[in-house]
């Protein structure tokens, strides 16, 4: 994944990081990308709203679908929306941040593996927080008239048809169905088979199990245990980023840990929710 020049270069700053500030924030420059990373090849999100890169000074301010109410994250991470006869809508943009700590020995003898380790769970805990989100949304804008209950304590595959019936009946096709990966394989008989390794790498890195009717499922841990969501190949949403990334170094050095803080300046919305739809299994 990695190449030996990159690693030599880690081990390099490592050693040079605990010397000078100047070395922890070339360290914390030269990591920057790894976080990155993983937040990219994991995360769901991409996916299932429209990613929007906002150019300096531009506030993430969108026209939604007339009648339909819009759904964001605010600035305290619970779900907000707006007034149904709203036709222009801004969503708040946020820090989703993490700041882990590592040992100094750690970086004193140059141990690479384990820095990586702690960048991968430091990019996973930032895509985990921003997912999370943009499910709970999706679950909250869905409407309760393409919400389907599903009894008998397990997934079948006549909800899920007709989940995909109320979606189709919008003249549009469910592209993604996401759910936990134990509530997903309730349906395993009924599923298409595996997804090709090499043509659908990027979506088996980002969770992708197999296919039904032509939607791919998605496995998420951000799934409530009992809800299904079904996400149309139309746009029902925003992910808009300030910052993909930043990644500073601690200015205190403790006599054990030292460490950074990471995070993403993002905005989340649906502007587009009536083709949403969801299913809630029930005992």
């Amino acid at each position: 994944m990695y190449t030996k020049e990159f690693m030599q270069e880690l081990g390099r700053l490592c050693t040079e990081a605990l010397a000078t500030t100047e070395g922890m924030q070339a360290l914390a420059a030269a990591v920057q990308p790894v976080i990155q990373n993983r937040i990219m090849v994991k995360n769901i999100t991409s996916l299932l709203l429209t990613e929007h890169d906002l150019p300096i000074g531009e506030t993430a301010h969108y026209e939604k679908a007339r009648l339909v109410m819009a759904y964001w994250i605010a600035l305290n991470s619970a779900v907000a929306s707006s007034d149904i006869t709203d036709e222009e809508v801004t969503f708040p943009l946020r820090r989703v941040a993490t700041a882990p700590e590592i040992d100094i020995s750690t970086l004193k003898h140059g141990n690479v593996g384990t820095l990586l380790q702690k960048l991968d769970e430091s990019g996973d805990a930032i895509r985990k927080k921003i997912d999370a989100a943009t499910i709970a949304m999706i679950s909250a804008a869905t409407p309760v008239g393409n919400t389907v209950s599903c009894a008998g304590g397990v997934l079948t595959a006549a909800a899920l048809n007709n989940a995909l019936g109320l979606v189709e009946d919008l003249e549009t096709t469910v592209k993604f169905i996401v759910g936990r990966g134990l509530r997903l394989r309730e349906l395993m008989n009924e599923l298409q088979g595996t997804l090709d390794p090499i043509t659908e790498r990027e979506l088996i890195e980002k969770g992708a199990m197999a296919k039904y009717n032509g939607a791919i499922l998605i496995n998420s841990s951000s799934c409530a245990s009992d809800t299904i969501l079904l996400v149309p190949e139309v746009e029902v949403g925003k992910c808009a980023y300030r910052d993909r990334l930043l990644n500073e170094p601690t200015k205190d050095i403790k006599r054990f840990k030292t460490g950074w803080v990471a995070w993403s300046e993002v905005a989340q919305g649906i502007t587009f929710a009536d083709p949403l739809a969801k299913i809630v299994v029930v005992d």
